[in-house]
């Protein structure tokens, strides 16, 4: 009777370890990569290339004084990002629809609203009493931001949306 529970045993013993020694790594296979989303942006060389992706006019003409990176998602964003070297300076978007656009999800100590030139009211954001660090707004059925790379004054911020069209 003994051998009959010992030989089973055995024998299931040994498949355990066979099939822990093929899982061990011994393959040459390598571990298929991480693959996280997909980047959306399409980057385009100036803003007519990128009104035709985005499907709307898209308006910043003179506001980077150096060198900018377009990017599109088709039909629904456009982002500028104003450089200087390889450092980032600040960087607009404008959307289809009214949907905050901004990819900034910051809790900020301070909020107000103020009109530019053109009347549109803004909502400005940022965490001290002299300087702002995003500003957004909707007109018509676009949605706008600027996001500066540090925080800026009011009267900065303000002429960089009003140059956002």
């Amino acid at each position: 009777m003994r051998k009959s529970i010992i030989l089973p045993s055995a024998c299931a013993l040994s498949a355990v370890l066979a099939s822990g020694c093929a899982a061990s790594g011994d393959s040459e296979q390598p571990e298929p990569a991480f693959v996280g989303m997909p980047n959306p942006f399409i980057e385009v060389s100036d803003l007519k290339g990128a009104a035709e992706l985005a499907g709307f006019p898209v308006s910043f003409e003179g506001a980077c004084s150096g060198k900018s990176v377009i990017r599109v998602i088709k039909g629904s964003l456009a982002e500028i990002i104003c450089l200087k070297g390889d450092n980032e300076l600040y960087r607009v978007r404008k959307g289809a629809g009214t949907d905050d656009v901004s990819g900034d999800y910051n809790d900020y100590q301070r909020k107000e609203e103020r009109k530019d030139s053109g009347g549109r009211t803004l909502t400005l954001k940022g965490n001290d009493g002299k300087s702002w660090s995003l500003a957004s707004w909707q007109d018509g059925n676009f949605s706008y931001s600027v996001s500066p790379a540090r925080p800026i004054g009011t009267a900065e911020i303000l002429s960089l949306a009003e140059k956002l069209r």
